[in-house]
C-alpha cells in the first residue's frame, strides 16, 4: 500500500480514455455493438411465445366431424392451419421447402369409424429439426386431438344412456393435476433472452478486454503503458480496466432493467444479489480476458481463443442440455466458465425466488475467477518490458 501513487493510476485512466475516444474500434466494442446486440435480441424474442405457426392439412374425409377436429387444432395458440393439400407427398414437399412446420392427416373413413366405434388414426407429422417449434406444435396438436377424442367418447357414452358423472369418470378415470412452478406461460423470452443478453455481452467484455491489452503489444505501446503506471503492473492493469468495468457494468444494469421493467420478466429474489451477480459476471470475464491476453501475446491469437471460450459458455451452461445428463468430466469443464455460475444465480434469484443460501456456491465460484489475473501479473509485466514479444504472430 505504501507504493501506491494516485498520480500514476489516474494517468493510466486518462491515457486509456484518450485511446477509447481516439480509436473507433474501442467505441464500437464498448458501446455501439453491445447496445445494438441488446436491442436486436430484445426485439427477436419480445413476443415471448411463438404463435400461429403454419401447418398443413390433408383431410381425406371431408366430413363435418373432421372439420370440427381441424377447427380445434386451428384454435390452439401455436398452430395455424394454413394450407390444405391433396396428399401427403405434397405436404411433405411443403415441409421440406419450409412453407409449413407440420401436417395433420385425417384418414378417409374418419367419421364412419367413429360412428362404428372403431378407433381411427389421425397422424401429425412435424419438423423436429426446429426443436422448439416442433415441441410446441406437438404438445398443442396432441392436446387438441386428445380433447377431441375424449369429447367423442363422452358423447357416445351419453347417447347410450350412461349418466354424465359416470361417463366423465370412464372417459377420464385419472385426472392429472399439473402445476408449473416457474415460467407457467412457457415464455421463451424469459428462457432465452435472460441467457442470450449476457452471452452477447460476455463476448464484448472478453473481446474488449483482450483487445485493450493485446493492442498495447500489437502497436508497441506496452512499455509506455507500464511507464505511465510508474512500473506497477497492478496499477497499470487496474487503471486500464476501470473504464471498461464501469461501461460493461452499466450495460448489464441496462439489460436487467430492460428485462424486468420493460418486458416484465418475473422477479422473485434479491435485487442486491442480482446486482452483485452482474458485477461479478463483468469482473470475471474481464479477469479471463486478462489471462488470455497475457498467455497469448499475439492479438490475433488472443482474440481467436477468447472467441472460442465465449462461444462455449452457452453450450456447457446446462440451459439446453442439463448438466446431470452430461459426462462427469464435462460437468467439471462447465465450471470453468463464469456464465455457468452467473446464470444459475440469475435464475435462482429472478424466476425461482430461491433462498440466498442456494446461490452462495455459484457466487463464491465467480469470486474465484477474480483471482486468476494475479497468477499471471508477473508474466504480463515481463511481456510489457520485453519488446521482442510485442506484436508477435
Amino acid at each position: 500500500m505504501s507504493s501506491y501513487k494516485p498520480k500514476g493510476w489516474w494517468a493510466v485512466i486518462k491515457r486509456e480514455l484518450s485511446l477509447m475516444v481516439s480509436k473507433p474500434t474501442y467505441l464500437m466494442v464498448t458501446l455501439v455493438l453491445p447496445l445494438l446486440a441488446i436491442g436486436i435480441m430484445a426485439l427477436i424474442f419480445s413476443k415471448g411465445v411463438p404463435r400461429n405457426l403454419p401447418i398443413g392439412l390433408v383431410d381425406q374425409n371431408q366430413s363435418a366431424t373432421s372439420r370440427k377436429l381441424v377447427r380445434m387444432v386451428d384454435a390452439t395458440p401455436s398452430a395455424q392451419v394454413l394450407q390444405s393439400y391433396a396428399n401427403l407427398a405434397q405436404a411433405r414437399q411443403a415441409i421440406e421447402n419450409r412453407e409449413i412446420y407440420g401436417v395433420l392427416v385425417v384418414p378417409a373413413h374418419f367419421e364412419r369409424d367413429i360412428f362404428k366405434g372403431v378407433q381411427p388414426q389421425v397422424a401429425f407429422f412435424y419438423n423436429n429439426a426446429y426443436m422448439i417449434v416442433g415441441g410446441i406444435l406437438n404438445k398443442d396438436v396432441t392436446t387438441a386431438i386428445s380433447t377431441f377424442s375424449a369429447g367423442v367418447d363422452l358423447n357416445i357414452r351419453l347417447k347410450k344412456g350412461q349418466h354424465t358423472n359416470a361417463a366423465m369418470q370412464a372417459v377420464m378415470p385419472v385426472r392429472v393435476d399439473t402445476h408449473v412452478l416457474f415460467n407457467p406461460y412457457s415464455n421463451y423470452f424469459y428462457y432465452l433472452t435472460t441467457a442470450f443478453l449476457p452471452i452477447m455481452l460476455l463476448m464484448f467484455i472478453l473481446g474488449g478486454t483482450v483487445y485493450a491489452i493485446g493492442s498495447e503489444f500489437k502497436y508497441h505501446r506496452a512499455g509506455e503503458w507500464l511507464s505511465t503506471a510508474q512500473g506497477s503492473i497492478v496499477r497499470a492493469l487496474s487503471a486500464k480496466m476501470l473504464p471498461y468495468m464501469l461501461i460493461y457494468m452499466l450495460m448489464m444494469v441496462f439489460a436487467n432493467v430492460l428485462l424486468f421493467k420493460y418486458f416484465g420478466t418475473p422477479f422473485k429474489g434479491s435485487k442486491i444479489l442480482i446486482t452483485y451477480n452482474a458485477l461479478l459476471f463483468v469482473l470475471a470475464y474481464i479477469s479471463m480476458g486478462i489471462v488470455i491476453a497475457t498467455v497469448f501475446t499475439s492479438l490475433r491469437m488472443a482474440l481467436s481463443v477468447s472467441s472460442v471460450y465465449a462461444a462455449l459458455a452457452f453450450t456447457v451452461s446446462g440451459l439446453t442440455y442439463p448438466h446431470i445428463a452430461m459426462y462427469k468430466p464435462m460437468m467439471l469443464v462447465a465450471d470453468v466458465f463464469p456464465f455457468t455460475h452467473y446464470i444459475k444465480v440469475f435464475i435462482d434469484q429472478s424466476l425461482q425466488g430461491a433462498p440466498v443460501a442456494s446461490s452462495l456456491p455459484s457466487l463464491l465460484a465467480l469470486n474465484l475467477f477474480l483471482a486468476m489475473p494475479f497468477l499471471f501479473v508477473g508474466r504480463l509485466k515481463k511481456v510489457c518490458k520485453t519488446p521482442r514479444l510485442w506484436g508477435k504472430n
